[in-house]
C-alpha cells in the first residue's frame, strides 16, 4: 500500500506541524563571502561523474579502505547522484558508513528519512533532485556549473559553516535564505541528526518550507 504525504508526515510525528498551508514569513537574504580561491583553475578539475548509482552488489564489491582517506578524497569516492539537470541540490557533510557500502548517498535508515522528507515536499530521489557531498571547492563548484540548479539545502554544521564562509552554529544559519555562487541557500540538520534529535525535526520542517517558498518564488520572478 503506498503512502500520501499526509501519511508520510504522520509517520514523522510532525503532524499537524509539517503543512505547507500557513504563510511563510520572508526571510532575510544574507551574501556568502566567495570562496577562497586556490591555485588549480576551474577547467583543470576533474569532471564530476553525474550518474544514477550502481546496484547494491557491485557498489559493496568497490567500497574502500577509508582509514587512512582524508575528507576531500572520501567525499568524492562516493559520487553524488540523481536528475543532471536538477533545480534541487542537495549537499551533506560527508558520507556515512552506510553510504560508504551502498555507493551512493543517502542511504540506511538516514536515507529513508530523507527519502519521507523529500515526499513531503512533493520531491522525490533522482527527479528534480540531485544528491552530493561537501567537496573541495573546485570540485564542488564544477558539479553546480554542470547541474545548474536553482536552489541548494545544506545538511549538517560542516556543510552550512563552509558553504557561507561563516563559523557561527548551524542553529543561527538556519532559518535564511544565503547566498553561495549566486544561488540560493537554505541550511538545516542532517536527516542523521534527525534521527537522533527527534525534537529538531518541526525546525528541519520549517527550513523545508522556506526552501520550497524560495524554489517557488524564484519560479514565479
Amino acid at each position: 500500500m503506498s503512502l500520501t504525504r499526509e501519511d508520510m508526515l504522520r509517520e514523522l510525528e510532525l503532524l499537524p506541524a509539517w503543512r505547507l498551508n500557513a504563510p511563510l514569513p520572508k526571510a532575510e537574504l544574507t551574501q556568502a563571502a566567495p570562496m577562497p580561491e586556490t591555485a588549480t583553475s576551474i577547467e583543470t578539475v576533474p569532471e564530476p561523474i553525474i550518474q544514477e548509482p550502481q546496484t547494491e552488489q557491485s557498489q559493496v564489491e568497490k567500497t574502500p579502505d577509508v582509514a587512512n582517506m582524508d575528507l576531500a578524497t572520501l567525499n568524492q569516492y562516493v559520487m553524488g547522484s540523481g536528475d543532471a539537470k536538477a533545480d534541487w541540490l542537495f549537499i551533506a557533510d560527508a558520507p556515512s558508513p552506510d553510504d560508504l557500502q551502498a555507493g551512493h548517498p543517502f542511504a540506511g535508515q538516514a536515507g529513508q528519512l530523507l527519502d519521507k522528507m523529500l515526499i513531503a515536499i512533493q520531491l522525490q530521489r533522482s527527479k528534480n533532485v540531485f544528491l552530493t557531498y561537501l567537496s573541495q571547492a573546485e570540485y564542488l563548484n564544477r558539479q553546480i556549473q554542470l547541474i545548474q540548479p536553482k536552489l541548494i539545502f545544506a545538511f549538517g554544521e560542516i556543510a552550512a559553516q563552509t558553504l557561507t564562509q561563516s563559523k557561527v552554529s548551524l542553529d543561527e544559519l538556519r532559518g535564511k535564505v544565503h547566498d553561495y555562487q549566486g544561488v540560493a541557500l537554505v541550511v538545516s540538520y542532517s536527516p542523521a541528526h534527525l534521527m537522533i534529535h527527534t525534537q529538531d525535526k518541526a525546525k528541519a520542517w520549517a527550513d523545508l518550507c522556506l526552501a520550497k517558498a524560495t524554489l517557488q518564488n524564484l519560479v514565479v520572478s
